[in-house]
């Protein structure tokens, strides 16, 4: 059965029998599907230095918070006069747990993204976490969008029915990103060739 088309006459990534058929957890490159492309984020340095900083700022916040509390349990009014012996380690205990709740999801998130892996296929774009795969993107329809600077080169893919793990999603529109990579332009290249519309493509310099 042929692809449905859009109101233009194109087919659209949604129609095609590869997109329908995806599975809800992707699958490793099957048979006919080459490996165009391999590599890894160049941003290990500068993750760690931000979790650092972070989980410094967060152990400063737990010094304040015990600073403060610390005067109540001489007693108060609608206090009482508590047991310091009985309520510090209830105190330390919630506060060791709402820290651990606010750093957490971050340290996940930093973790996985320093620690992934990239992969281009002549089919799609996959986001790979040790052995598994947490991001895919269909190339054929997939909207492109290409940074390629001195500070950042990265490749990013929008297309329908994207699978996405939690700690791979930013705000706005749910996106595979291949973050810090050293040739994205050339990365950019093989997944146009394969489908993917390259939509801030510079334009060639008119020679008139």
């Amino acid at each position: 059965m042929p692809a449905a088309t859009d109101a233009t006459g194109e087919v659209t990534a949604d129609d095609i029998p590869l997109a329908r058929a995806r599975a809800v957890s992707p699958r490793p490159p099957q048979a006919g599907e080459a490996i165009l492309w391999e590599g890894l984020p160049l941003m290990r340095k500068r993750k760690m230095l931000e979790l650092l900083g972070f989980m410094v700022i967060l152990a400063l916040l737990a010094r304040l918070a015990l600073e403060l509390i610390r005067p109540h349990f001489s007693g108060s009014v609608m206090a009482g006069t508590p047991d310091p012996a009985s309520a510090l380690p209830l105190i330390l205990t919630m506060m060791v747990g709402t820290l651990a709740i606010i750093a957490l999801p971050v340290w996940l998130r930093s973790s996985a993204r320093w620690r992934a892996r990239y992969m281009l296929t002549n089919r799609r774009a996959l986001v790979w976490l040790g052995n598994r795969i947490v991001g895919e993107a269909i190339l054929f329809g997939a909207d492109m969008r290409v940074t390629d600077s001195s500070a950042m080169q990265e490749v990013n893919f929008i297309a329908a029915n994207l699978w996405l793990d939690w700690r791979l999603k930013d705000q706005g529109a749910d996106r595979i990103r291949f973050e810090q990579i050293d040739n994205a332009v050339a990365v950019a290249t093989l997944a146009e060739e394969h489908g993917a519309r390259w939509i801030d493509h510079p334009k060639p310099q008119s020679t008139d």
